[in-house]
């Protein structure tokens, strides 16, 4: 069951990257489009590093929950921050990131777009970091009880 959640989570994320991206793709040019993909992309490649590393489903219950509480985290304080800046702050939080794509102008579509963003390019980057902190730690070995 609880490798049932952890594929539920990734699947979670991925769908979550891929609706930002489209959403995103339909008000930008596709060379913003391309670097707007940048950071789902390295995001991406450091799953797949997760993966070959054994982290994702280890038989270490430890390895995989630690993986597991680090992606339900990111996606908690990413929709968290566009929940708080679209309700509390009236877009302060994401007005820097859309108005460098030029996206401030659509202002009856600033909730999506504000989900989009935070979806692109805050969970990515928030992923990534938590994922660069993941791999510092030694590999998983089978005797981890043992010791």
């Amino acid at each position: 069951m609880r490798r049932v959640l952890t594929l539920a989570l990734m699947l979670a994320m991925l769908a979550f990257w891929g609706v930002s991206l489209w959403t995103l793709s339909e008000r930008l040019t596709p060379a913003e489009t391309a670097v707007s993909c940048t950071p789902a992309a390295v995001g991406l490649l450091m799953l797949i590093g997760f993966f070959v590393s054994r982290r994702i489903f280890n038989p270490n219950d430890r390895v995989r929950r630690l993986f597991s509480a680090v992606l339900a985290t990111t996606l908690l304080l990413t929709i968290a921050l566009v929940y708080a800046d679209v309700f509390f702050f009236s877009g302060e939080i994401f007005h820097g990131g859309l108005t460098l794509l030029r996206l401030e102008i659509f202002t009856d579509a600033r909730p999506v777009l504000t989900l989009a963003f935070a979806g692109a390019f805050v969970h990515p980057i928030l992923f990534i970091l938590s994922g660069i902190a993941l791999l510092s730690l030694p590999p998983p070995s089978d005797n981890f009880f043992r010791r």
